[in-house]
């Protein structure tokens, strides 16, 4: 990615007033100190991995500059010289001052912070800021150093500001914080794995009890976003601090703080000695002011894993970040034409066949080649790749010069460079798959596999252990004679560091590490933890929350205190009468999504309470009064028109399934049900969900009832009306999987018959 070119005129006085004022600095780890993107990082950074064909590293450049900043340090171990020579080559050098500072003994965050404590590089005038992974953002962070300004001249003992995302999806790293709003003052940090789920929350006692704090009232507890709950109104800590001298110098004094959050956050916290203060930012909730500035959106997402990864790649091609997107490159970078349906395609020497089939957001590489009948769903092809006839790529991510042969299925995954793959290969969900790797002909790899172009290498690995060997040769047959590669152990079947920080983190644990891999889902995953928005006074009619009883046992001799979280009726009608009128106005999606974007960050709702109410309120313009025909044309129609609405709320379309399956068992008097095979017909004939996510919902426990409805009688007859519905929908799905085989047989049967010719 090219930097852009940001507006200086019309500031001559300005510049003049700030002409000694000390260049804005930020930090940036280009290690991720975790193995989870290990296997495609052998030979190259983490921060160069490419994002939509674009390195990371350039994406946080080009994020950093729309914020100000001046002067860049980069902080990096493994493969220093390699971003060394991406720095001198980049064109943000002539709008950046960057360094690379490098170590080779800097083990964890706060033995980087100590180490350029050591180098005295950073204005100890000045807070700067400091970026824990890959950023991808359009929003300004000088804003939160602004307010972190204004916090210090009040009270010097803030140290420092961490950035807050409100709303968004919910992720198996989502800590709980308690909040004091009034002051933003961060009294309590703990990490909240999504599994093993924690039945409790606690809190220490000195918070309520020594003395009992007369603000007790505005306390807030923000907790991120629940895949159990259609509450996404959540908080996420979004990896990006504004942090004062103090901050590095403390982590010299206390050689204990590894984990930025872990253990500097907790130690600043609860240490009564230190008396400093963290304070919390939430992005977009700052006045703004009359004059527009540089980077005014609010996307601001860091990726951490293969999860985030995918998740990013897919806003970015949606344009959620936008001005951030990747047709709107300088004249030097790589040029693409943006077509409908979000899709990318390179202007230098792309070859797509005429029955090459596309369905965005995707993005497809210069010099690329798409044989005849391939398909590619909701990815994005590097450069120089090279696709077989009858191949199908779907929700994958695939690097430069990639050759993937006839006939292959390749499912939500990541294909490092140089990667060759043999006909009638199968790639499952998950796989990440090294540089260099080749896979035979006929190749099966089994869901959430790692292959490295070299074999895996532990902490504890021996060079002179002889059953390594065999056990290298063991994996290499696996693959077959015509492969070049090596299986790793799946990531959350590694054996543990050395490092006894490492072992203590509630997000290594293997089951919380499966869920950060890309390919997992976390609709089905069933968690207690609600998201949580406000401490406050119980009224009698307060509604009860899962996390009441928990509270009450973990907050002891406080008995007045509940829960209380999401929107209220009022966002509902909003959001209602907001769908009404682009309903009979014929409003532009752009313009529909934009509205109900303003409702929910009003309201803090959360995009999952508004896709509800969108596809509820599009269901509802089904007529189902009539012959089959005549439904899936009404359907056909409502989703045609409306279905990108539905797709731009979500990054997940079985969550469409779901809600439209909730609309047809819930609306009495359930007329709709009987006909719920013919609306995921006209889903899936619109593209509004592909066949994937129909299967992927056919397995679901959710689909069929399983954890919905009350107690009772009531509870019965509803979870029988689940059941009904999903038989109608799976009857559709069946028929559609039976008719894919029956063609690939075909196929095969006709290439059988050519080849005796």
């Amino acid at each position: 990615m090219a930097p852009k070119k940001h507006q200086q005129k019309n500031e001559p006085k300005q510049k003049q007033d700030n002409v000694d004022e000390a260049p804005l600095q930020a930090v940036v780890l280009a290690d991720s100190y975790n193995r989870r993107f290990e296997v495609l990082c052998t030979d190259q950074p983490r921060v160069l991995l490419p994002l939509c064909s674009t390195p990371l590293l350039a994406w946080t450049l080009e994020s950093l500059s729309l914020s100000k900043v001046k002067q860049v340090f980069i902080f990096c171990g493994v493969h220093a010289d390699k971003i060394r020579a991406f720095v001198e080559s980049s064109p943000y050098r002539a709008m950046l001052d960057i360094h690379c500072l490098s170590s080779q003994t800097a083990r964890s965050a706060g033995d980087a912070l100590r180490e350029l404590d050591d180098m005295h590089v950073l204005n100890p005038e000045n807070p700067f800021i400091l970026v824990h992974s890959p950023l991808i953002s359009n929003y300004d962070l000088s804003k939160i150093i602004d307010a972190h300004k204004k916090r210090r001249d009040v009270d010097k003992n803030f140290i420092m500001t961490m950035g807050v995302g409100r709303g968004g999806r919910p992720h198996p790293e989502s800590p709980i914080m308690l909040v004091h709003p009034p002051s933003s003052r961060l009294l309590h940090y703990a990490p909240h794995p999504l599994s093993p789920s924690q039945p409790r929350i606690s809190f220490p006692s000195s918070l309520f009890l020594d003395p009992f704090p007369a603000t007790i009232d505005t306390y807030e507890i923000w907790s991120g976003s629940s895949p159990s709950s259609s509450n996404q109104g959540g908080y996420r800590d979004l990896g990006v601090d504004i942090c004062e001298a103090d901050v590095p110098a403390l982590c010299t004094e206390n050689f204990d703080y590894h984990d930025l959050r872990r253990h500097f956050v907790n130690g600043v916290l609860t240490s009564e000695l230190l008396g400093k203060k963290i304070a919390v930012h939430v992005v977009g909730e700052e006045e703004e002011s009359l004059d527009a500035r540089a980077g005014g959106g609010r996307y601001v997402e860091s990726v951490r894993d293969t999860r985030t990864f995918g998740e990013v790649t897919r806003d970015v091609l949606r344009r959620w970040a936008f001005p951030l997107a990747p047709d709107l490159n300088e004249p030097g970078g790589v040029q693409y034409e943006l077509r409908a349906g979000n899709v990318y395609v390179a202007k230098e020497s792309v070859v797509l066949s005429r029955t090459t089939t596309l369905s965005g957001p995707l993005l497809i590489g210069p010099r690329s080649a798409l044989a005849h009948n391939t398909l590619v769903r909701q990815s994005t092809l590097g450069a120089d790749c090279k696709i077989g006839a009858g191949s199908i790529i779907r929700k994958s991510y695939v690097f430069d010069d990639v050759k993937i042969g006839e006939g292959c299925v390749v499912e939500e995954c990541m294909i490092g460079k140089g990667v060759i793959i043999g006909h009638g290969c199968k790639i499952g969900k998950g796989v990440l798959l090294g540089n260099g790797v080749r896979l035979g002909k006929g190749v099966v790899v089994p869901d959430f596999s790692r292959i490295g172009r070299q074999p895996y290498r532990g902490d504890d690995w021996d060079s002179d252990e002889e059953g390594d060997k065999f056990e290298e040769e063991g994996t290499l047959s696996l693959l077959g004679e015509d492969s070049i590669g090596f299986l790793w152990p799946n990531e959350e079947e590694e054996p543990p560091s050395d490092s006894d920080d490492e072992g203590e983190d509630p997000y290594e644990h293997p089951r919380n590490k499966k869920l950060l891999q890309l390919g997992r889902r976390l609709s089905n995953l069933s968690s207690p933890s609600t998201s949580i928005s406000t401490l406050s006074a119980a009224s009698s009619s307060a509604p009860s929350s899962p996390l009441s009883d928990a509270s009450s046992t973990s907050i002891p001799d406080i008995p007045s205190l509940s829960f209380d979280a999401g929107p209220d009726k009022a966002f509902y009608s909003e959001a209602a009468a907001s769908l009404q009128r682009a309903y009979e106005e014929d409003h532009k999606i752009e313009n529909a999504l934009l509205e109900l974007r303003t409702l929910v960050m009003g309201y803090n709702a959360g995009l999952e309470r508004a896709r509800e109410e969108v596809v509820k309120f599009f269901m509802s313009k089904i007529d189902v009064h009539g012959p089959a025909t005549s439904i899936l044309s009404s359907a056909v129609k409502v989703f045609s028109r409306w279905g990108p609405l539905m797709a731009n709320l979500t990054s997940d379309p079985t969550l469409l399934i779901l809600d439209a399956q909730q609309f047809c068992v819930s609306t009495v008097p359930f007329a709709y049900i009987p006909w719920f095979g013919i609306i995921l017909r006209a889903m899936y004939e619109t593209d509004l969900v592909g066949e994937d996510e129909l299967v992927e919902w056919r397995e679901m426990s959710s689909s069929q009832g399983e954890g919905v409805g009350k107690k009772g009688k009531g509870g019965e007859e509803e979870k029988a009306r689940w059941r009904v519905s999903w038989a109608k929908g799976k009857g559709y799905v069946d028929v559609l999987e039976s008719m894919d085989s029956e063609s690939g047989e075909e196929e095969s049967s006709s290439d059988e018959d050519s080849d005796d010719a």
